[in-house]
């Protein structure tokens, strides 16, 4: 089976594609995929965010009302997760074609539209986007991208639950990249991402370059 993470920012169209790729792949590729979608957080993210929304990247309100946005829609696919993988990434999904897609603001008429759609249950969706569980589930994501050394969003850490012990890094991820990988047997056995990152610090992940 493979274990597949992909680092995301949930307000990019780049990420976007990318996550489409890997449900393209969950589709097309003949073994079992366990995937998520790890939101990342840093100034990295925030300067794309500002780039790709022609926003002036040295206005300091910009940049905080991009911060403070990312945050809490990071916040709100943690919560919508409690209640699932399946409505979690399809609460991700509806809500990035809506924001990049279709250009709607981010609010909270949009917000429980979408949470609706997602058939979540609405009374502890709102309560949990709040909480310090959601919180501490945000920290724990970015202290996994610390430590594996991800800092870039699209990059995909890739493992196969069957062979031996290293990971692919993936940057750049796309889907022929990864079905490249997979057919010429370079993916390899680990333990669970948690696992792996308490285990191997460096951690030994190969790294595959995307050539297009």
């Amino acid at each position: 089976m493979l274990e597949l993470h992909l680092f995301v920012n949930p307000l990019g169209m780049r990420c976007l594609r990318c996550e489409k790729d890997v449900l393209k792949i969950d589709r097309d590729l003949n073994t079992k995929i366990s995937y998520q979608f790890v939101p990342l957080f840093n100034m990295k993210t925030i300067d794309s965010t500002l780039k790709y929304y022609h926003l002036n990247p040295h206005d300091l309100a910009a940049r905080q009302q991009v911060s403070k946005t990312l945050n809490q829609v990071i916040l709100d696919y943690k919560a919508a997760l409690f209640q699932g993988r399946k409505r979690g990434r399809h609460y991700l999904l509806q809500l990035q074609s809506a924001l990049i897609n279709q250009g709607l603001d981010y609010n909270d008429g949009l917000i429980n539209k979408i949470a609706h759609d997602s058939h979540l249950d609405l009374e502890m969706f709102f309560e949990d986007r709040q909480s310090q569980l959601a919180k501490q589930a945000f920290r724990q994501d970015q202290k996994i991208a610390s430590n594996l050394g991800v800092s870039e969003t699209a990059t995909a850490v890739v493992f196969n639950t069957e062979d031996s012990d290293y990971g692919l890094m993936i940057p750049n991820f796309d889907y022929n990249t990864l079905i490249n990988a997979f057919k010429s047997r370079k993916l390899a056995r680990s333990a669970s991402l948690d696992e792996f990152v308490n285990q191997y610090r460096p951690p030994k992940l190969q790294i595959i370059q995307n050539n297009n």
